[in-house]
């Protein structure tokens, strides 16, 4: 009894930050239900708590890098009766997911969306549940913390209650419910099979391994299923270009990255302790999203259903690198969804800002625009390239790791299998150059409809969007230090 109480303490101790982030959510919850009304001044009282807890949360993260919890987390510590595990590779991708809450936080503030205090709190469950899914190694835990990040995302998306929001609202709950039960049946027949709820370690790679392949991949495919639809692969993506267009862009940038971020690092987890051959699967499934994604971004004319399709390509090359099975493709995946982060931020908040002056998302509504605002037409130019992945932008620093860890990896192994989808990702990168550039292209050669007339944003959005911009550029200059980071981190 003493042991365990030691070790609930303990474990108390390390996820302090963590248990600080719900309460803070509990108060938040508490002062919207007992307040009958509350005012602007309150609401941005609720937004200012929710940026310091979320800073909170980035500072402990450098503090647990580099100061005095700094040993709990390289070797990992499994806290809370195994329900959670805790260690570097986790405390990078809480990193991400703090950094993409805080600049959606400021991108509702510095485009002007008014949204009540309910907003916050929900917003806040969704950061706590992709905490938690970073944190865990266990299925009751994954799924407990999936359904979270799930109810809180299908309230977010009708929140603006219009007629899209409702349809796509609906779309999404029907699709999340579906695969969200596949996924259920899953984790069940992998429990029977193994006897274990932990999906990392020996006794599940062997006990996994004792039964015969197909059923096994069949168990794990169902498994993957609800996490395949976070990430927006095929084939469960077609939920993606609908909830794009009708959800407020915020909260479209925070889906394109924070839930995709966590739900890889589960299939990192995942995959290096499957005992089965799931390459074959896995590769159908990248090569569809490429493919699928780009090619049918290419008809599209409303720019947030072009960056919706967009993702599900993006989601395609998250999963390259897990495909080369070993280090270097997993850190090539982290690099890729790290510099990701900034490049697809930085993209809907363009949009959102050109927005603010032709109030449509219609590519048709963008002439001209980089000749009345020649500093939003260069970052759209920049902001494009680095989505198809060209130079000078870290876009192409990314790929460029993803395709060279996939050729040492065929090299390695002489599998064909892995040359063509090295293939098919060259090729739909070329591809994907056609749509991109439709952005630029109406905003700097079209001619506007009236006249040109000088648009200007204002120097808070302007400094936003730059920070954004430095980083794609800069990483793309200095990407070791990043690298560094990634290299150090202590892959299970």
């Amino acid at each position: 009894m003493l042991e365990k109480l030691s070790h609930i303490l303990f474990s108390s101790r390390v996820l302090l930050p963590d248990l600080l982030f719900g309460v803070v959510f509990l108060v938040i919850v508490a002062a919207i239900a007992f307040s009958q009304k509350l005012d602007a001044e309150r609401t941005y009282v609720l937004f200012n708590v929710l940026i310091i807890s979320v800073l909170i949360s980035i500072g402990f993260v450098f503090y647990a890098f580099f100061g005095f919890y700094k040993q709990y987390f390289e070797s990992g510590s499994v806290l809370f009766g195994q329900l959670i595990y805790l260690d570097s590779v986790s405390l990078f991708f809480k990193l991400i997911i703090s950094i993409a809450s805080v600049a959606v936080l400021i991108h509702v503030w510095v485009v002007g969306y008014k949204v009540v205090g309910e907003f916050y709190a929900i917003f806040m469950a969704l950061v706590w549940g992709l905490f938690i899914m970073t944190m865990t190694t266990n299925w009751l835990m994954l799924y407990v913390s999936l359904e979270m990040v799930s109810i809180c995302s299908y309230i977010l998306v009708v929140f603006n209650k219009g007629k899209n929001n409702s349809e796509a609202g609906i779309k999404y709950l029907l699709f999340g419910a579906t695969s969200s039960a596949i996924m259920l049946y899953g984790i069940s027949l992998l429990y029977g099979m193994t006897g274990t709820l932990n999906f990392v370690g020996q006794e599940f790679a062997t006990f996994l391994g004792q039964n015969p392949t197909w059923i096994a991949q069949i168990a794990v495919f169902m498994t993957i299923g609800g996490l395949l639809f976070k990430l927006s692969a095929v084939p469960f993506h077609s939920w993606t270009p609908d909830v794009y267009e009708a959800t407020p862009t915020p909260i479209v940038a925070f889906l394109s990255i924070a839930p995709k971020a966590a739900v890889v690092l589960v299939l990192i987890r995942l995959f290096s302790s499957l005992s089965i051959d799931f390459r074959m699967i896995m590769a159908i499934i990248i090569m569809a999203s490429i493919t699928i994604g780009n090619l049918s971004a290419l008809w599209q004319t409303n720019t947030k259903r072009m960056l919706g399709y967009s993702t599900i390509a993006h989601a395609g090359f998250m999963l390259v690198g897990l495909l080369a099975t070993n280090t270097i493709g997993v850190q090539s995946t982290i690099f890729y969804i790290a510099t990701y982060l900034f490049i697809t931020l930085a993209a809907f908040l363009l949009i959102d800002l050109l927005a603010l002056k032709t109030e449509s998302y219609e590519l048709e509504s963008l002439r001209g625009l980089g000749q009345e605002n020649i500093f939003l037409g260069l970052a759209a130019v920049i902001i494009m390239i680095a989505l198809v992945g060209l130079p000078p932008t870290v876009g192409f620093t990314g790929k460029l790791l993803l395709f060279t860890a996939l050729w040492e990896s065929y090299q390695t192994s002489g599998s064909n299998m892995l040359l063509i989808v090295l293939i098919f990702g060259l090729l739909n990168t070329a591809i994907s150059i056609f749509y991109y550039i439709k952005i630029p292209y109406f905003m700097i050669f079209k001619e506007p409809k009236i006249g040109v007339r000088y648009y200007q944003i204002g120097f808070i959005r302007k400094g936003f969007l730059l920070i954004f911009l430095f980083f794609i550029i800069y990483l793309f200059m200095r990407p070791s230090g990043l690298i560094n980071l990634i290299e150090s981190l202590k892959l299970a």
